[in-house]
């Protein structure tokens, strides 16, 4: 489980937005681009939360590494189908099946993000409760 601290700014119609804090260990490093910034994000409000209170971030390791194959792995292997197909007719040919695959992989990993992303796999812990 990877978790990450934060605090509710805001809750609003059963959704809270969360600002979370970046590890210490990046803000010390200072080679990252994220060094000393933070973040938010809107999520399911745990109940009874306030504005202010302290939660808990947990992201499943699992749901990253679908999360990652989804977006790298599956625009990379389309293309390179997409080529294949077409290296037959020659390399313009490939290049353009190639191009078409691509395509091809992103538009599927857009469709597929908006369903995977109605599924919730963030959890949101509050020290008067849990919740998902």
């Amino acid at each position: 489980m990877i978790e990450r601290q934060g605090r509710i700014l805001s809750i609003a119609n059963g959704e809270a937005t969360i600002r979370i804090d970046m590890p210490t260990a990046c803000a010390r490093c200072g080679l990252s681009t994220c060094a000393g910034r933070a973040g938010s994000v809107s999520l399911s409000a745990p109940p009874g939360a306030r504005p202010g209170d302290a939660v808990t971030l947990a992201l499943p390791e699992a749901a990253l590494l679908r999360g990652a194959l989804l977006v790298y792995l599956l625009p990379a292997a389309a293309t390179l189908v997409g080529a294949i197909a077409l290296a037959f007719a020659g390399d313009s040919a490939a290049v353009a099946g190639a191009a078409c695959g691509l395509g091809l992989g992103l538009i599927i990993v857009r469709l597929l993000g908006r369903r995977v992303r109605q599924i919730p796999h963030i959890f949101v812990s509050h020290p008067l409760g849990d919740s998902r």
